[in-house]
């Protein structure tokens, strides 16, 4: 009789979390999916939250940490259908300034051309990480960094420094700056984004250290700068399991790796 009642118990305390977690997307308008950036189940992950979205008919973007914000044109025209995959990957100069491999990605951004959905870049570039490296970060004022920065919290040092003791050679303060900087500019962009677009949800795709909490890395910032921005984090282990994205897309009409896709018209 126990066993029985707590099998029920554990029934119902699944069907709340599931049906909670299968009305999210009407709650936050920013959706954190993190990534190891290498891991495949991550991505597929990734993937499988972008295609519910899309089947519910939300409108939203998918910002990227993996192409910097100078480049933005260059995924317009890829998500118009005006340019190939192998022009989009070398105009946003993809192995250059981010060099994962590129399939790891790949289903991602041909299902958002297949479907319409803008893709963002959200990183800085890589000329002004240099000149923060070179110069301080307090001394980069640039369009792509909030003015004035938000600093490291105290928290936010105690992680990176616990990083630095497996790498010693790394001088701390160039680090910092580099880190801080890669959170503030994200951050800015996802707030343009929201300021620019408010009918519209943002599905972030970034590496776990920036946003690993609410309180922590792009999310915090983005609090900071935009109070009334509304947040989810979604990570993989935690939420794989679940109903909702055990959705068998298999046997749709189209797929990310259709090679006739009904956003570009012959």
């Amino acid at each position: 009789m126990m066993l029985l009642l707590l099998v029920f118990i554990l029934l119902i305390s699944i069907t709340k979390a599931g049906e909670s977690l299968k009305n999210f997307p009407d709650k936050y308008r920013v959706i954190f999916l993190p990534e190891e950036h290498t891991s495949k189940e991550d991505h597929a992950f990734q993937l499988k939250v972008v295609k519910f979205l899309q089947s519910k008919g939300y409108k939203f973007f998918i910002a990227m940490e993996m192409f910097q914000q100078p480049f933005q044109s260059a995924l317009d025209d890829y998500i118009a259908c005006r340019i190939e995959e192998e022009e989009m990957l070398k105009r946003t100069e993809y192995g250059k300034r981010w060099g994962f491999d590129e399939s790891l990605y790949r289903d991602i951004w041909r299902f958002a051309k297949e479907k319409g959905i803008r893709i963002v870049a959200i990183n800085i570039p890589t000329e002004l990480v240099h000149k923060i490296r070179a110069e301080g970060l307090e001394r980069s004022k640039d369009e792509h960094l909030p003015n004035p920065i938000i600093p490291l919290s105290e928290e936010e040092k105690r992680e990176l420094r616990g990083f630095l003791a497996s790498h010693p050679r790394v001088e701390e303060k160039r680090f910092f700056d580099v880190q801080n900087a890669w959170d503030n500019g994200m951050a800015l962009a996802i707030v343009r984004l929201l300021e620019k677009h408010p009918d519209y949800k943002v599905v972030v795709l970034v590496g776990r250290g920036h946003a690993n909490s609410l309180d922590r890395g792009i999310p915090r910032r983005l609090r900071i700068l935009k109070p009334d921005a509304s947040m989810l984090i979604i990570k993989r282990e935690e939420f794989q399991r679940d109903f909702l994205f055990s959705i068998d897309f298999s046997n749709e009409s189209s797929s990310a790796s259709s090679m006739k896709e009904p956003n570009c018209k012959p």
